[in-house]
């Protein structure tokens, strides 16, 4: 039945008045947007725009792909037993429709409270399935991240973002899916439009449809980023099964920097950094869960730190950004509490169907100590979280420079709460909150 209705709404916009074309192209539009992949290419080869399971934009609208993709149903990709390096792009949709977020606010929208610690502290990837609706996550302190990167841009340019040529495909692919996503989910921030996307509030315009990749105004990864409170990164499957970085806007990240990373595989991204453990108990893991990652089942995890000063961006504590190299080693001990800032990262994986590249969005969550502390329950958890770390879990974090800070604090907070009723037997468990 779909076929012939298609081919009966083709036909009249060749034997019809204007007004039925109209109401013909109206009605095709209608059911490219609502109906399935097969209706829907159906649709799109009665009119000339899908050759051989291939998409063809209109002319002037295409995106900037260096490559040909002819996506196949996930089913038929084969992508299971493929080759490293190797991919099969895949048709995708998006298994709900992204709503608005409700009554959502510029203003007054608070940052969810990840509080992603718990009474005994586990080295583990500790992923979870994400929701769909979420996979960018937007508050009231929008403006103060995006102003935040934009004086990053100008203090440090482009040492803070890049896409190697490997990535070029996965990062326009990484735009093209901020495009569908934000303004579904922030229609007062963002609008969809031939070219790319508007931003309403800053008056920002990302066009990336249509241009030629030598008439970029700027890298892809810098654009995506400004719509984002994230920091974003492209992992690219090479053939000997690493996943390498191979673009990103890092900007927010507080210990580590881009040029640090660029270009090095999962493994020594962590290595380099000294991840307590990472080949005894990630290693493994983390290999084969990026290797068996699919397009429908992305997850989320989050991490948390402490830091010795308010610069959600860069810590200088550990040293000047500048400098070849910085670390813990080189901060000075804390002497208030009201010097430590608690962070908490966000970070979803998705596996991006046409290119098969990896998309991280990395979220950061940053209050001071004293103020999270006011909330019931979290001295205590907190407390008996670092008691339980590990000697080399300590030296990762940093602990001797702020324990003689931190820890009476936490013990002092912890028995005033309890001494009111807010007992570790009464704690309700809502992690990661």
């Amino acid at each position: 039945m779909g076929d012939s209705i298609v081919a009966s709404l083709i036909g009249s916009l060749t034997s019809s008045t204007p007004v039925m074309i109209i109401l013909s192209l109206t009605l095709t539009l209608f059911f490219l947007a609502y109906t399935n992949i097969k209706f829907r290419n159906t649709v799109l080869e009665k009119l000339g725009l899908l050759k051989g399971k291939t998409l063809y934009f209109p002319k002037g609208f295409e995106p900037p792909y260096n490559k040909e993709f002819r996506p196949v149903p996930a089913s038929e990709s084969n992508n299971k037993n493929r080759k490293y390096g190797e991919w099969t792009a895949e048709q995708f949709e998006y298994p709900v429709e992204v709503k608005a977020y409700p009554n959502w606010s510029l203003t007054e929208t608070k940052p969810i409270a990840y509080r992603a610690f718990r009474h005994t502290y586990h080295i583990t990837m500790g992923i979870r399935s994400m929701d769909w609706q979420s996979w960018i996550e937007l508050d009231n302190e929008w403006m103060k991240y995006h102003n935040r990167k934009l004086a990053r841009i100008a203090e440090r340019g482009s040492e803070l973002y890049g896409t190697l040529p490997e990535a070029w495909n996965g990062a326009i692919e990484y735009l093209s899916e901020l495009r569908e996503y934000l303004p579904k989910r922030y229609p007062t921030l963002f609008v969809k439009t031939d070219k790319g996307i508007n931003n309403i509030v800053t008056g920002e315009v990302f066009e990336f449809l249509g241009v030629r990749k030598e008439d970029f105004k700027k890298d892809p990864m810098l654009m995506a980023s400004l719509m984002t409170q994230d920091d974003l990164a492209v992992m690219v499957e090479n053939e000997e099964g690493e996943y390498v970085l191979k673009g990103g806007s890092i900007m927010l990240a507080g210990f580590w920097r881009l040029k640090d990373k660029l270009n090095l595989p999962l493994t020594a991204i962590h290595t380099t950094g000294d991840v307590p453990k990472y080949n005894e108990k990630l290693k493994s893991g983390m290999d084969k869960f990026f290797m068996r990652l699919t397009t429908d089942k992305p997850v989320v995890r989050n991490n948390y730190f402490l830091q010795t000063d308010d610069d959600v961006a860069w810590s200088f504590s550990i040293g000047d950004e500048a400098n070849d190299v910085v670390g813990w080693y080189t901060a000075e001990n804390a002497k208030s509490i009201d010097q430590l800032y608690y962070r908490s990262e966000r970070q979803s994986v998705r596996r991006l169907p046409l290119t098969g590249n990896i998309a991280f969005t990395i979220r950061t969550y940053f209050l001071p100590v004293t103020k999270m502390c006011d909330e019931p329950y979290v001295p205590r958890r907190l407390l008996n979280g670092i008691e339980s770390w590990t000697e080399d879990v300590k030296e990762y974090r940093g602990f001797a420079k702020f324990k003689d800070v931190i820890m009476p604090y936490l013990k002092m907070r912890a028995e005033e709460q309890e001494a009111q009723g807010y007992t570790v037997d009464n704690e309700p468990q809502n992690y990661p909150f």
